[in-house]
């Protein structure tokens, strides 16, 4: 049976909470708009009508309406994949899903609730609900019935029901919500990650020992991330399935007990996980750590800070690209720290920006960090965030690495400076390469020493990991004139 899933296309962190004022979530659903429309065969009609909602969408972005702007892109991405865009998908595609628990101990009840994003034009019928748990993993067994039969109003929306998880269901699943109208080929279905297992017991015994903690160490506030990350995964900020959840309690127990023996828990080399406190809220802010064989305390190393894409987060440049950024960190000997940015679609702005600063300082605090080679490099959002972040802090790094990125254009005589080894395809159907060589134009006028690396038939992703080596390379060569 055919469903109709009204989820974003984009390589995205599962589960976000979407709220309906959310300029990032406009941001996101703009980029998979734009790689739909760049790589799908299109007929004369579609493309443009997916160009003029396309360009009513950006308008109400600006202008804050974000509802509008959801609806829009919805409907142009409908229109797109050749589905009709009719009242009963109008409203289905303006519900938004979510669990008041996404991480939930066995036998405990759920409240599923559909969310507006926007409001139904007004002559949408009712629809009908079924709710299905559905195991993550092919081997989890069949799919259960939840729920079904319920009636879905938009004029009586939020919608919500309260459904119970038996108590021998334990994993990762996802629980849909099956949305049927008369006369639709097929039902509209929302995706909504949930992991069952009894933690609430282990995440209280850990709050009650750090509480207890008087150890005063810049280690503490990883341990206190595990807690944290428990939180947003059952808020559904994270993925609860990509989170273990047990394996961070054990850790953060781990360095607990490192701390209570007078033993430092990230002495020597590796791939660390850590987090620090921001000064900007006060949150717990996660970010990740390589640090090569051959780094000795009593030498100073290079680091470079790598900036993931749209959706990610600190883990993203070292678990994706096939390793290559580990590897070929180890291979040159250069400390690489990557940020998480606060959100996935922060485009490095901001207080996401200040967070990128914030675990330079941490990883320069814990590491003997030679400060005339320092370097900062991303791919795609994170190629946007390396431009400028580095025009916002000029005097930092000694050479940049946007991979698949643009930026303000008018804003390279700030950094014309520093050394660019810029990556870009030319099939690059998410970010047009008119964006690298725009910035790369204006840079050379300005006199900048930049290597450009333009891929013949190169798309959005696949140019990335094979110039993590000539770039960091490329990096190896570079050392500031004059250190901090």
């Amino acid at each position: 049976m055919k469903l109709f899933r009204f989820a974003p296309l984009l390589v995205l962190t599962a589960g976000l909470v979407l709220q309906a004022q959310d300029a990032g979530m406009v941001l996101r659903t703009s980029v998979t708009y734009r790689t739909q429309r760049n790589s799908l065969q299109l007929t004369d009609e579609q493309r443009q009508q997916a160009d003029q909602l396309g360009r009513e969408a950006a308008q109400a972005g600006q202008a804050g309406k974000y509802g509008d702007a959801m609806r829009a892109y919805y409907h142009g991405l409908a229109v797109m994949r050749g589905n009709e865009w009719t009242p009963a998908v109008d409203f289905a595609s303006s519900l938004q899903g979510h669990l008041d628990h996404a991480v939930v101990d066995p036998g405990k009840p759920i409240t599923v609730t559909l969310s507006p994003l926007y409001s139904n034009s007004g002559t949408a019928a009712k629809l009908t609900a079924s709710v299905v748990l559905v195991p993550l993993k092919k081997d989890g067994g069949a799919e259960k019935s939840l729920g079904s039969a319920m009636v879905v109003d938009p004029a009586a929306t939020p919608f919500s029901t309260t459904v119970k998880l038996a108590t021998e269901t334990v994993g990762d699943y996802t629980i849909e919500v099956r949305l049927a109208s008369e006369g639709a080929r097929a039902p509209f279905v929302k995706t909504l990650p949930v992991h069952i297992e009894p933690l609430a017991g282990p995440a209280q015994r850990l709050r009650d020992r750090l509480s207890k903690s008087g150890k005063k160490s810049p280690a503490l506030p990883t341990a206190e991330y595990a807690l944290a990350l428990y939180e947003r995964a059952d808020r559904g900020e994270v993925n609860p399935a990509t989170s273990h959840l047990a394996d961070e309690f054990a850790k953060a127990n781990g360095i607990l007990d490192a701390l209570e023996a007078g033993r430092d828990p990230f002495a020597g080399h590796g791939d660390f996980h850590k987090a620090y406190r921001s000064g900007v809220d006060h949150s717990l802010e996660p970010y990740r750590v390589f640090v090569p064989a051959t780094y000795t305390a009593s030498k100073p190393i290079a680091l470079v800070i790598a900036l993931h894409g749209m959706g990610g987060d600190e883990n993203s440049m070292f678990d994706s690209y096939s390793g290559a950024m580990k590897r070929e960190a180890e291979r040159v000997g250069m400390v690489v720290a990557c940020p998480k940015g606060l959100d996935s679609a922060s485009m490095y702005r901001d207080a996401a920006e200040q967070d990128v600063m914030d675990v330079l300082a941490e990883v320069r605090r814990d590491y003997n960090i030679d400060a005339s080679r320092i370097y900062l490099m991303g791919h795609s959002m994170g190629g946007y965030g390396t431009w400028s972040i580095a025009m916002a802090h000029p005097d930092v790094f000694a050479a940049l690495g946007p991979i698949s990125g643009g930026g303000n254009a008018a804003g390279m005589a700030k950094i014309a400076h520093i050394p660019e080894y810029v990556v870009h395809g030319d099939d690059d159907r998410t970010v047009p390469v008119t964006q690298s060589r725009t910035m790369v134009e204006a840079g050379k006028k300005a006199g900048a020493n930049i290597t450009y690396v333009e891929v013949p038939g190169g798309s959005h992703v696949s140019v990335a990991a094979p110039q993590f080596g000539p770039m960091l390379d490329f990096f190896a060569q570079q050392k500031k004139a004059k250190t901090e």
